[in-house]
C-alpha cells in the first residue's frame, strides 16, 4: 500500500455510543477518508445501536473490543431469556444504556450480534498494528486464540518499555487525557463517553484530529469513593473497622477508587491484599483495579 493510500486511513478511538461526536469528527476529516475503529463502539454512551449501524452501513473496518465481547456474551440472554449478567445489570459496565438504545428492535440486535462475531482481533496495514487493548507485547502471538483476552483487555501502564521494531501498535481501551505515544505505539482512547474527546489518528503522518463530546451523547459517570471521603483512623485502627466504615459509605458510591485500595494494601500488607479480594467479591472494585494493585505488590 503506497504512502498516499496509507494517509487516507484514519484510526478512530473508542466511540462508546457517542454517535453525534463521531459525526462531528468525521465532518472534519477529508471526504472519502477510510476509517478503522479500535473497538468499543458500544456501551456507556446513548447511541450504541446508531454507532454500530453507521459503521456497518459505511463498510468501515473495526477490531473487536472488550465491550463488543460483553455485548455478544450477555445481550441475547438479557433480551430473550431475562437472564442478566454484569453487563446488563450493573450500570458501571454501560450495557444498560446499550439495551435502551435498541428499544425492542430484536431484528437489529440479532444482525448486530452476527456482525460483532465476525470482528477480527487485529488489523495490520503495512507497519501499523491496530488492536483494542495494548497488544504490542503479544504481537508474535497475534494468531493464537490463547491470547484472546490479552488483545481485548491488556492495558498500557506508564513507563512500560516494549521492544518491537516490526510494528507500530495503535490501540484504545486505556483512557488517557491526551494521546500517548512512543516510537512503537499510540494509545488513542481519550475518554469520549466520560465527557472528554474522541480522537482519530492519520496513518503515515500520525496527525491527530479530536472532537469534544457532544452533550447529547452521554451522561455516563461513575461516582468513586476516594480517600478524601473516608475518616481515616489513627494507628490503632484495624482492617475490620476500616471495612465496616467503607461498607457504610459505599451505599452512596459506585466504585472504590484505586487510591483507597492502594492505601489498604500499603497499610495492611498481606491482610490488605485479602481485603482487595473481598472488595472484588462485593463488586466494590473492578477486576482491572485489583489486578493492577495486586500486581504492583
Amino acid at each position: 500500500m503506497d504512502d498516499l493510500k496509507i494517509e487516507n486511513i484514519y484510526v478512530v478511538g473508542d466511540v462508546h455510543g457517542c454517535f453525534y461526536t463521531l459525526q462531528n469528527l468525521i465532518a472534519r476529516l477529508p471526504r472519502g477518508a477510510e476509517l478503522i475503529f479500535v473497538g468499543d463502539l458500544c456501551d456507556k454512551g446513548n447511541f450504541s445501536k446508531d454507532v454500530i449501524d453507521f459503521v456497518i452501513e459505511k463498510g468501515y473496518a473495526c477490531v473487536k473490543g472488550n465491550h463488543e465481547h460483553l455485548m455478544d456474551t450477555y445481550l441475547e440472554d438479557a433480551i430473550f431469556h431475562n437472564k442478566h449478567g454484569p453487563w446488563s445489570s450493573d450500570k458501571r459496565y454501560g450495557g444498560m444504556v446499550t439495551l435502551e438504545s435498541y428499544q425492542g428492535d430484536h431484528t437489529k440486535i440479532l444482525s448486530h450480534l452476527e456482525w460483532i462475531r465476525t470482528l477480527p482481533m487485529y488489523i495490520q496495514i503495512d507497519r501499523y498494528f491496530i488492536t483494542h487493548g495494548f497488544a504490542l507485547p503479544f504481537y508474535e502471538h497475534r494468531n493464537n486464540p490463547v491470547y484472546y483476552n490479552d488483545y481485548l483487555l491488556n492495558r498500557y501502564e506508564d513507563g512500560m518499555k516494549i521492544k518491537n521494531e516490526e510494528v507500530i501498535n495503535i490501540f484504545g481501551h486505556c483512557v488517557f487525557d491526551e494521546v500517548i505515544s512512543e516510537e512503537n505505539f499510540y494509545g488513542i482512547d481519550t475518554g469520549c463517553s466520560y465527557g472528554k474527546k474522541l480522537t482519530a489518528i492519520q496513518l503515515g503522518t500520525m496527525q491527530t484530529y479530536q472532537e469534544t463530546m457532544d452533550p447529547r451523547d452521554s451522561e455516563y459517570s461513575i461516582k468513586e469513593l476516594k480517600l478524601a471521603h473516608i475518616d481515616l483512623p489513627q494507628d490503632e485502627h484495624t482492617i475490620s473497622n476500616l471495612r465496616m466504615h467503607i461498607d457504610a459509605l459505599f451505599t452512596d458510591f459506585d466504585l472504590v477508587s484505586t487510591e483507597v485500595a492502594e492505601y489498604i494494601v500499603k497499610r495492611f500488607g498481606d491482610v490488605g491484599k485479602q481485603e482487595i479480594e473481598n472488595m472484588l467479591e462485593k463488586k466494590q472494585l473492578f477486576v482491572k483495579q485489583a489486578k493492577k494493585i495486586l500486581g504492583n505488590h
